[in-house]
């Protein structure tokens, strides 16, 4: 649904190397009607998006699904977000003290939604003209204080009519709302924790601690759901594998 947004994808194409990787197989689901009629499909996934330099250092992670607009407008504060630590350094993102940059940041923002504040929004400011143009510098701002500020990233576009269109809108909103708040702030804290980490060092906690689907449990957590009002679970499970 993300990437099928052209405005979301010609932003992607923009101004990031993409690179998808597969974290586990696709979970495939098979209904047998025992006349000969079957019926696979496979069931939704979980998504993480991981922002790095490039060295592959993470600097900032968008979990789950988002609509697009708000997808958009927090992908744009990850382009912001890599001139910000950047800009710390001589050496560029991977440096010293770009990496206290970072460090700084993820707390800042945990401090904030921990606080059930709007975390700080990066923006672009004139810092002043050379013979080489106009200088702009990236800078932490409190939300209120920008016009790109915690509204717009909370808003979405409005949905389409139809009673199935909206529902499924509603649970994507409150999703993203989620991402934006309960989720994040996890990841900030995380982040803020570790230095140098690369996405693969937190591979298996997003999964299971953020996004709840444990890449180490075969069945992703789905067994005792569908096991609870299935009368032979207990048979089927005491014969051999």
């Amino acid at each position: 649904m993300l990437f099928s947004s052209d405005a979301v994808a010609n932003f992607i194409n923009e101004h990031f190397e993409p690179v998808w990787e597969s974290v586990r197989p696709v979970p495939m689901v098979t209904i047998d009607f025992g006349n000969g009629h079957k019926i696979t499909r496979t069931l939704n996934g979980n998504i993480a998006t991981h922002a790095c330099n490039a060295d592959g250092t993470v600097l900032d992670i968008l979990p789950g699904v988002y609509t697009a607009d708000v997808y958009r407008q927090q992908l744009e504060q990850l382009v912001l977000l890599h001139r910000f630590v950047a800009s710390a350094d001589s050496q560029g993102s991977g440096g010293p003290n770009a990496t206290v940059r970072l460090k700084d940041y993820h707390e800042q923002q945990a401090g904030l939604l921990a606080k059930n504040r709007p975390p700080g929004m990066l923006v672009e400011r004139t810092a002043g003209a050379s013979i080489l143009g106009v200088e702009k510098s990236v800078q932490l701002v409190a939300a209120g204080r920008s016009n790109r500020g915690v509204a717009r990233v909370a808003a979405a576009s409005a949905p389409a009519p139809g009673a199935e269109i909206l529902a499924g809108w509603k649970e994507l909103a409150e999703d993203t709302r989620i991402n934006e708040t309960v989720r994040r702030l996890q990841i900030h804290k995380k982040l803020a924790q570790l230095r140098s980490v690369k996405p693969t060092d937190v591979t298996k906690w997003l999964y299971k601690e953020v996004l709840h689907a444990d890449l180490d449990d075969p069945y992703l957590g789905l067994k005792e759901i569908l096991d609870k009002q299935y009368p032979f679970a207990s048979e089927d499970g005491a014969k051999p594998k």
